[in-house]
Order: C-alpha cells, then structure tokens, then sequence
C-alpha cells in the first residue's frame, strides 16, 4: 500500500514538471531572484510617480525596485527575455517584480511588475500590482496566482497581467 502511495506521488510530482516545462516552452518567463531583503518595505511614494513623468528623472524607475527600510521581507526578481521593441527590432526584455511578503507566514502583501524597457508614457501604464490576497510566496510559485492588473485610471478599467511566469526562489 505504501509503495502504491509512494509511486502516484512520485507521478503527481513527474506530471506537474512536465506541465511547467511544456509552460516554459509556449514563452512562459522565469522571474529569478535578484536579492530577499529582511527588514525591508516597498518604495510607495516612487511607485505612486509612475502616473507622472516625474518618475523618468534621476533613475527614480531603477530606485522604486529597491527596498526600503522596513518591518517585512521584501523580494526582488527579473525576467529576462527576448521580444519585439516598439522600432520592430529584437531585443532583450527585463521585466522587475518586486514583492512584499510577511517574514512570519511568507504571505504576499503586496508588489509590482515593470518592463524595465518600456519606452511609452506614461510609466503607468505597465505598472502591474498584485490584486490577489492570501497568496503564500513559494519556490517555483505561478505568477498567475498573484492576479497581477494595471489600474487605467486614463480609460477608468483594469487590465490583466497577460504575461505567465515561474518565480524562483533559488
């Protein structure tokens, strides 16, 4: 009995690595770990210029995904990948994601995702923060779950983070 136990783990196991493999094949990103940051907070008040061109001034873009001071554990990660530049040229891509999480239950409080790249004004626009409550940081987590949108306050509507990811931990 142990052994059939053991055996359809070992499977359930096989089957969702496969799954994320066949993932990572369709264009599915790798969010790396850049750097975990005990004490730390996010940078609202850079975060809160994306909306303004205030925030293409002085690297203030760079220094929003850098962490502050703070009472949680914040998490910073790229994805690197190829893609189409608004010019029609190829080129690499880095979009950040930097995520504030509970360094008790690894909760994910809060975050955002930027294109490092990304040339239209205002930055807003591809601003996308965390709208998902109760989701727990884990290795190899689906970013999906952190149903990550962009809030238009331009148009008054939301629009989804259409992007797939694995964030890794390691």
């Amino acid at each position: 009995m142990k052994l059939i136990a053991i055996l359809g783990l070992l499977l359930s196991f096989q089957l969702i690595a496969q799954e994320q493999h066949v993932r990572l094949l369709k264009g599915q990103k790798n969010y790396r770990l850049v750097s975990k940051n005990e004490q730390s907070d996010l940078k609202y008040k850079l975060f809160n210029q994306f909306g303004s061109v205030k925030i293409y001034s002085g690297g203030k873009i760079e220094k929003a995904f850098q962490p502050k001071k703070g009472k949680f554990t914040v998490y910073v990660f790229v994805a690197e990948y190829q893609g189409d530049s608004f010019d029609g040229t190829r080129k690499t891509f880095h979009d950040k994601l930097i995520l504030k999480v509970n360094p008790e239950t690894s909760e994910v409080l809060d975050g955002f995702q930027y294109t490092m790249e990304w040339a239209e004004p205002p930055a807003a626009y591809d601003l996308y923060r965390v709208t998902e409550d109760g989701v727990v940081l884990t290795h190899h987590m689906d970013l999906d779950e952190l149903q990550m949108r962009v809030d238009d306050k331009f148009q008054g509507e939301y629009m989804d983070l259409e992007d797939h990811g694995i964030v890794w931990l390691e």
